[in-house]
Order: structure tokens, then sequence, then C-alpha cells
């Protein structure tokens, strides 16, 4: 529990310095309201409720106010009614009753000629004729029946031809003579209705000349009625905005002496408050992280590790002894290098190694581990050799800014000789360094692995270097690389407070079920 309490307090870290500026922001807002808060609190409960005992009742204003719109509404409605009735009175009795039923019985002719005029121009069709024939306005004009007899004798005609047999152009011969009696029909009515026109003039005109009755309905008395409902209406709202507002003005200075009051309670000590919220804060923080820690452990040290997996710790890089650009990446690393360590313990007197095969869970990292140990090689003058044997995954040619492609398995597959893809990296910087990148995925690479001479190809072209280091960052590729190079020592890399212990587990059961030759555990501590 107290490793899992230590990486909870390492992953909170990061955030300790937001923290702290948020508690110096709410210490700052705390302080320049405080002053002002302090100087108003002067209210006591017993004010407060002396103050909202000021406040008006507005109930019966508010029910005033609604009946004075209610009648008014209804004093208006009765005058609009009684206006309508004095206009049409005053139309109205300028004509006798025998004067307006000819002027009505003449507007009813003309609206029914209008409209069958109107039909027959939009659709100028037989039936649109007989409509405009049988209007009480043609009805009995000199030659209307004799046309429409026209009319029939043609519609019959046309009806008796056969469609198929009969020419086209008696079809539209009886067409056009259809259309000569509808335009005489339509000239019938036209004469008509101007005529129409004329005789509902002269009988209004001769209305006019009556002098007009006198007005009977009387709308001063609605209208006085009205005004005075409206001044009420108008008294009675102005009574309520102002009872409201001397309501609102008790109201704040009500919540005036609460917040008074609230401030000289929680305002005394601004920074025992701010400084209460924040230890909540951590403590709550801390909690968290510790929790999600113990339900999800991650690898805390050294020996943790070598408790849980029986393997040995070679050693615990931090993140400043990995370069990561730059011309820092072919430089040797100062002071206590512990990559070179892992390098000399390699290549001590009666255990030296010629090829190494650095695996990990997290490919950057695991090619930034075989690239520093590649460098530790080539610095004491050994013809060094890197290669990524992860096609597709281009990690050790992208570290050293060099193209993926041709590389591991086109050489494997026999497309390309190792010493093609072999690039010299190192040679700016006076070390024999080579990189072979990852080439691009194929289906037989499994099978060129697998195959006795692609294997021994492999392993002479590795034998001509002094140190190789192959870079496995998917793990899948580890027992396939140890197969080929007759059991080489691996490397596991993984991260402190990064790789969980059960997958770290799952690593080590892996790497030791297929068969290779577990060297040890590089640990990687990034947050250090």
């Amino acid at each position: 529990m107290a490793a899992r309490a230590l990486l909870a307090s390492r992953r909170l870290r990061p955030f300790v310095p937001y923290a702290v500026g948020a508690f110096v922001l709410v210490f700052a807002a705390v302080s320049l309201v405080r002053g002002p808060l302090a100087h108003r609190a002067a209210a006591t409960p017993r004010e407060t409720a002396r103050i909202l005992a000021a406040a008006r009742d507005t109930v019966p204003l508010v029910t005033a106010l609604q009946g004075a719109r209610s009648t008014l509404a209804h004093e208006d409605s009765v005058l609009r009614v009684l206006q309508y009735q004095a206009e049409a009175v005053g139309a109205l009795l300028t004509l006798t009753p025998v004067l307006q039923a000819q002027r009505d019985s003449l507007r009813t002719v003309l609206a029914q000629l209008d409209g069958a005029l109107d039909r027959a121009a939009k659709a100028p069709l037989a039936a649109s004729y007989r409509a405009l024939a049988a209007t009480r306005a043609l009805r009995a004009v000199p030659g209307v029946s004799v046309l429409m007899d026209t009319l029939d004798l043609l519609d019959r005609t046309r009806r008796a031809l056969d469609p198929v047999a009969a020419p086209q152009r008696e079809f539209a011969q009886i067409s056009q003579r259809v259309n000569a009696v509808g335009s005489a029909l339509q000239a019938l009515g036209q004469v008509r209705r101007t005529a129409l026109v004329r005789q509902v003039t002269l009988v209004e005109a001769s209305a006019g000349a009556a002098p007009p009755p006198p007005l009977t309905i009387d709308t001063l008395r609605a209208r006085a009625r009205r005004d005075s409902v409206r001044e009420a209406a108008v008294r009675a709202d102005s009574v309520l905005r102002s009872a409201r507002l001397w309501h609102a003005q008790v109201q704040q200075r009500a919540d005036s002496a609460a917040r008074a009051r609230a401030a000289r309670i929680l305002g005394s000590s601004p920074v025992a408050a701010a400084f209460s919220a924040f230890v909540v804060v951590m403590v709550l923080s801390f909690t968290l992280a510790v929790v999600a820690e113990a339900r999800a452990p991650t690898i805390a040290h050294a020996r943790e590790v070598e408790r849980l997996t029986g393997q040995p710790v070679l050693a615990t890089a931090t993140r400043f002894t990995i370069p990561r650009e730059g011309r820092a990446r072919l430089q040797p690393g100062t002071g206590v290098d512990p990559f070179r360590m892992v390098y000399l313990a390699l290549t001590a007197s009666g255990t030296r190694h010629r090829v190494v095969c650095v695996t990990g869970d997290d490919a950057s990292v695991t090619t930034a581990v075989a690239a520093r140990l590649a460098v530790s090689a080539a610095a004491d003058e050994h013809a060094t050799l890197i290669l990524d044997a992860a096609p597709g995954t281009p990690a050790a040619s992208s570290y050293f800014g060099w193209r993926e492609e041709p590389g591991f398995s086109e050489a494997l597959a026999g497309i390309r000789l190792w010493r093609e893809v072999a690039r010299p990296i190192g040679a700016g910087e006076g070390m024999a360094l080579d990189v072979v990148p990852a080439g691009v995925p194929r289906q037989d690479t499994d099978a060129s692995i697998r195959d006795p001479q692609a294997c021994a190809d492999f392993t002479a072209f590795i034998a001509e270097y002094d140190f190789a280091v192959l870079v496995a960052a998917a793990t899948s590729t580890a027992p396939v690389i140890a197969a080929a190079t007759a059991q080489p020592p691996t490397i596991l890399v993984v991260r402190v407070a990064r790789t969980r212990l059960s997958a770290l587990q799952g690593l080590v059961a892996s790497l030791l079920a297929s068969g290779v030759a577990f060297h040890g555990i590089l640990l990687i501590d990034a947050n250090s």
C-alpha cells in the first residue's frame, strides 16, 4: 500500500502548481470582497424582519387593476357596436325600401353576369358558353336563343364524328365555329353588363337627392363612460407599479442585510476558509488516486518487479538519460549512464554477448533503449548494428531520422541483400553504427523466418558486427528472432507508474514460454 500511495503522489505532482494557483486565486477573491461585506454587516435578524414588514400588499391592487381592465374592454366593445350601427343606419336610411330592393336586385344580376364572363374567358368551352347564356342578364336578350341552338347543333355534330376515322380538319372547323358563337355571347354579355352598371348608378343617384333622415343613435354617453373607465385603469396601473417598486426596494434591503450577516459569519477568516478548501480538495484527490492505483496497480520500484517476476532488474533509467531529438541521439551518455552500465554488463569478460534483443510494451521507449545501447557500443569503437524487426512500425528508423524501407522484411525475403538495407548513420560522428529499418509488412515474413537458408544468411550478416541490437517492440517477434539468432539474451523494457503489474506478469510469462534467454528487466522512470 505504501508503494501505491507513492505512485498516487507522483501522479498528482504535476497538478500541484495548478492547485496552488487556484488557492491563490480564491484567497485573492475572498480578500477583495471581504472589506465591503464587513462594512455592510450591520443588520440584525430583527432589523431584517422590520424591513420586510414595511412591504405593501399588492393583491388588492392587482384585483382592482384587473377589474378596471375588464370594464374598459366591455365599454370599448359597446362603443364599437354603437358606432358600427350608426354608420350602417346612416348609409341605409338614404334609400327608400323600393330603391334599395331595386339596387340589390341589379347588383345580384351583375355579380352573376361577371362570374359567367370570367369563367368563359378562363375556360373557352361549350359548357362555359351555356352557363353564360343561362344567366338572368342574357336570358331575355334577343339572339341569345339562336346562338344557343347553333351551339347545341355544333356540339351534337362533333360528338357524332368518329375520332379515329374523321379527318382532323373537321374537328378544327367545328371548334372554330364554337369559339365564334362563344365570342358573340361574350360580346352580348359585355353590352348587358354596361347597361346594368348604368342602371345601378342611376338608382343610387336618384336616392341621393332625397334628404337624409335624422340620426337617432347616440354614442356620446358610451364614449364618456369608456373614457372614465380608462382613466380609472390608468390610475390603478400606476398605483400597482409604485407598490411593486417599493416592494423590490424593501426586498433588496433585506437581501443586503442577510448577505452582511453571512459575510460576518463566513468571511471572518478568508485565509482559513481558503486553506481548508485547499486541504479538502488535495486529500480527496489523493484518496481517489490511491483507490485508482490500488484497483489497477502499476510498477512502483525495482524490488517489487524482482519479487513479482523473479527476474533481475538491470537498471532504472530516467527521462533525462534518453535524448529525444537532435544530434544528442548519437552522443554517448555523460555521468553514470545506466545504458552504458547495461552494455558493459553484457560485454564483460566471460559473459560476452555479441547480440542482444530488446523488447517491451511501448515501441518508442523500447527503441530509445536499444538506440542508447547501440550508441554505447559504437562509442567504444565497435562495429555496431541496430536492427528493427517489426515491419510496419518503423520505430528505429524514425528515431534516427531514416526512412522505413527497404529494410528487414525485404532482406529476409531475399529481395534485397542485407548489406544493401544496412544504412551507416554514425559515420558523421565517427562511429561505426549501422541501422536496418523495419521495412514494409509482407505476407511471406513468417515463412522466410522459418527458412533455414534465410536464417543462415541473417546469422552470417549479424556475425560481421562486433555488437548487434535487435529491436522487437512487438513482443510477438521476440521468439522468432531468438530462434533465428541462437538464443540471444533478451532485455524487457517496462515503465514505472505506466506498466501495470498484470501486464508485466503476462510479458514475462510470454517470453519465458517462448524459450528466449531472459537476461533481465530495464525500468524507465519517465516521471522522475
